[in-house]
């Protein structure tokens, strides 16, 4: 009996015992997590920013800016239709047609003979006086002119007269050529018939003197002009009559076979 006894305070003893270590653990516990709580709090609110002003007592708004100032509006190209259209009607009051028949007075720059100009040589001259045509300059003097020779002959040694015909291409001014359509009347030199009777005449009066110095008489007198006659009329045949020459500067006068279209010169130019 004793010894149940015995072992029964024992058991007491151990299970209180170990209630009081489970308490005292249960505290340690306790006070552990206290700590560490007390720990992060501490450190949590130290790293909590302190609050800013309130709006309504501290804080002032910045001052407006003055607003950009504002930009003037571009203008507006002019329509591509309109400036098409004045251009387009300027070009034409500033052209104006010169009409078929319209006389040209021309100065040749070329120098011009029928010794040595053939048919197709070129022509260089300018316009003499200013085309008007409704009082207004169409053609201003001094405009170029190129054209080129129709055609060319010198005299015959029998008969006929040199001549030649001229025609008229291309008249250019104010930075532009036009093609033109005129031509002279054909041209004639001057005839042999005075410089041949002279030789003629001569020979036979050479002839008649000649007769009557070798025969002595009337018969051999006329007997000599008549073969000194002869022999002039020979001479003569083998001789050219003048050619015909065109000098610079000569002034020749056409018109115009077909009308052009040309714009009108400035004033002064």
């Amino acid at each position: 009996m004793l010894r149940k006894g015995s072992h029964l305070a024992a058991l007491v003893l151990l299970v209180a015992g170990g209630s009081v270590m489970l308490t005292g653990c249960a505290k340690k516990t306790e006070e552990s997590m206290t700590t560490v709580d007390s720990t992060l709090t501490g450190g949590l609110s130290s790293d909590v920013p302190e609050p800013g002003p309130t709006p309504s007592t501290d804080y002032t708004n910045p001052p407006a800016s003055s607003p950009p100032p504002a930009s003037k509006p571009k203008p507006k190209p002019p329509s591509s239709g309109s400036s098409s259209s004045s251009s387009s009607s300027s070009s034409s009051a500033s052209r104006v047609t010169v009409p078929a028949g319209t006389d040209l007075e021309i100065s040749l720059v070329s120098d011009l003979n029928t010794k040595t100009t053939t048919a197709g040589s070129p022509i260089s001259a300018t316009v003499a006086d200013d085309v008007v045509v409704n009082g207004v300059v169409v053609i201003p003097a001094g405009a170029e002119v190129t054209g080129h020779v129709v055609s060319a002959a010198r005299s015959g040694k029998a008969s006929g007269r040199a001549y030649m015909q001229l025609a008229f291409d291309e008249v250019s001014f104010g930075g532009k050529s036009y093609n033109i359509e005129a031509a002279t009347d054909t041209m004639f030199g001057k005839g042999g018939s005075g410089k041949d009777a002279a030789m003629i005449g001569g020979g036979a009066v050479a002839g008649a003197i000649l007769g009557k110095v070798l025969g002595g008489s009337g018969g051999s007198a006329a007997k000599g002009a008549v073969v000194g006659g002869a022999a002039g009329t020979a001479a003569s045949l083998l001789t050219r009559g003048p050619d015909l020459h065109l000098e610079p500067g000569k002034k020749v006068t056409v018109s115009l076979d077909s009308p052009v279209t040309v714009t009108k010169p400035k004033a002064g130019a």
